[in-house]
């Protein structure tokens, strides 16, 4: 009878501490928990609030509307919480166990009457104290002002109580419930429950092996999660083939199937924590570990998405009529679209450290010193970046041209962040540094709009006036004559009197920008140089000598020497 009498006054003293769920006047003032009594008393009837739903619609007849309702009641408790310990992803699963544990805490060990509790004036109110703190007696449950959370001047459960949830409802768990609550053993009904694809009755149909908590987690719960987790291992196979499909004659689509392995990850991870979390219901620390990796492996998929992303713009762009695969426009869109790929991917990695609660910033601002340091030491790395971007703003060398760069000559075969490949007349691969190749003067071959023919044709001294004048006209005529030289430019010419011939200047410019071309014109003009030279009955003149031989007098005796 005393036993009786106990639970009915400690029920009568919590029941106005259950009486703040909602105010039906005003549905949307919100929470008060302006002092502990106000906090006890808000979390105590938001608690309640869950097991009724629990008990009254959602356990009879689950579904996802109810549970979606579900999670709403559930996550108006997490505001009575100090969470800052926890990691941003993990906060509203965490918080809500910790919330739980609490609430089965304080169902189980007796309050104080209500009148014992401090209110608003007491803890700085008219005439308050401005205390920051209260402790439930006889326990070490703490609710503290805590405006620097964003939750205003109000108390909230502190940071060690909620990290300590768990321990103290395991020293209280075989305790009976001194408050008349909706749903007795709320704890007990979470860790068995699933969600609402798994109704309720379905489980507890189950054996009882089946149901027995292992690891703070009942068998099924382990066996569902295994055979979930072979069937994400078992297609990662199958999509990792897909992704080495494509051959280079079709970039657009090697770049896209490239892109399958990244997606898979992207789209099964976030769906296995679905499971895992929602609907299998797993709690503590499998929880955690599960939404930690699947959030983890989200934004390194995001990440490696906008790396290989990139491939897949440039080469669509490339793809116009109007850019050619292997030009310096396409290289310079492949360059900006990975460097953007890049940028991005890293965004996605520190928005993803920031929510699994890694010093984000922190990181950042120490890259922001060891950064200059590796500057410093990838000098020469950095100049050739920045040489190779200059030839593309420059447009200066394509792949294809046939240049000269120093002492270099050869057909650009490729244009790099870093350096540059010439391939020479002897099938050599010549690979200069960008940051070299920028300081040093390139003779572009394959940019002139005409090619120059130019060659000086030495004739013997025994030619005469009268042949040397015909044999002048005659190849300018003949240069007039052919149709792939510029006839405007024809220059033929007697320039000069050399050692051993007469020198008579061709100057004449080709109609093309082809070197292939360009050779065999220059062989042809030249073969015809050759026929009128011979036709004229002159010759061409060889490099010679001509020796004087003279013998010296003996000297006469009788000339005196001075």
């Amino acid at each position: 009878m005393s036993r009786f009498l106990w639970v009915l006054s400690v029920w009568l003293v919590g029941l106005p501490l259950a009486a703040a769920a909602q105010d039906p006047e005003h549905p949307l003032r919100p929470p008060d928990r302006s002092s502990p009594r106000a906090a006890l008393k808000t979390f105590l009837g938001d608690a309640d609030s869950v097991g009724t739903f629990l008990v009254q619609e959602y356990l009879p007849a689950p579904n996802r509307e109810r549970f979606q309702r579900l999670v709403v009641l559930a996550n108006s408790l997490l505001p009575a919480l100090d969470l800052r310990g926890l990691p941003p992803v993990a906060r509203a699963k965490i918080g809500r166990t910790k919330a739980t544990a609490l609430y089965e805490v304080l169902n189980r060990i007796p309050l104080p009457p209500e009148g014992e509790i401090p209110d608003l004036a007491a803890m700085g109110g008219p005439g308050g104290t401005n205390e920051q703190r209260w402790v439930i007696p006889n326990t070490e449950i703490t609710l503290v002002r805590a405006p620097e959370i964003g939750t205003g001047d109000q108390f909230v459960f502190s940071e060690d109580t909620v990290a300590r949830a768990e321990e103290f409802f395991e020293r209280v768990r075989n305790r009976p419930n001194l408050r008349v609550v909706p749903l007795p053993n709320l704890t007990e009904t979470i860790v068995r429950g699933g969600g609402w694809m798994i109704p309720h009755g379905w489980l507890k149909s189950l054996p009882p092996w089946m149901q027995r908590p292992v690891f703070h987690q009942s068998v099924w719960k382990w066996l569902v999660m295994g055979f979930l987790g072979l069937l994400f291992v078992s297609f990662i196979r199958p999509v990792y083939r897909i992704s080495l499909r494509g051959s280079p004659e079709r970039p657009v689509r090697r770049a896209l199937a490239q892109l399958s392995l990244p997606a898979y990850f992207l789209v099964a991870a976030p769906a296995l924590a679905y499971f895992g979390l929602v609907q299998v219901n797993l709690r503590e620390t499998p929880a955690n570990w599960l939404e930690f990796g699947a959030t983890g492996m989200f934004y390194l998929a995001g990440a490696w998405i906008s790396w290989r992303f990139a491939p897949v713009v440039a080469e669509a762009i490339i793809a116009s009529p109007r850019i050619a695969p292997e030009s310096i426009d396409a290289h310079l869109i492949r360059i900006c679209t990975r460097l953007l790929g890049i940028f991005a991917g890293a965004a996605l990695l520190a928005l993803g450290a920031d929510r699994l609660g890694l010093p984000v910033y922190g990181i950042i601002a120490g890259l922001g010193v060891g950064g200059l340091a590796i500057a410093l030491a990838a000098q020469p790395t950095i100049e050739n970046l920045i040489g190779g971007l200059s030839l593309f703003a420059d447009k200066s060398l394509r792949v294809g041209d046939f240049c000269r760069c120093g002492t270099d000559e050869g057909t650009v075969e490729a244009i790099g962040i870093r350096s540059t490949w010439i391939r020479g007349e002897d099938r050599t691969l010549t690979t200069i540094p960008n940051a070299a190749l920028s300081k040093m003067p390139v003779i572009n071959f394959g940019r002139r709009d005409e090619c120059l023919l130019q060659t000086v044709v030495g004739v013997r001294y025994e030619t005469k006036p009268d042949q040397l004048r015909r044999l002048i006209d005659e190849l300018r005529e003949m240069l007039l004559a052919h149709p792939e030289l510029d006839h405007e430019s024809v220059r033929v010419r007697l320039v000069g009197l050399g050692p051993s011939s007469l020198d008579i200047e061709v100057f004449v410019y080709v109609y093309t920008q082809e070197r292939a071309q360009f050779m065999s014109v220059r062989e042809d003009v030249l073969l015809k140089i050759i026929d009128l030279v011979e036709s004229c009955g002159t010759g061409f003149a060889f490099p010679s000598q001509t020796l004087y031989l003279a013998r010296d007098q003996a000297p006469n005796p009788s000339t005196p020497l001075n």
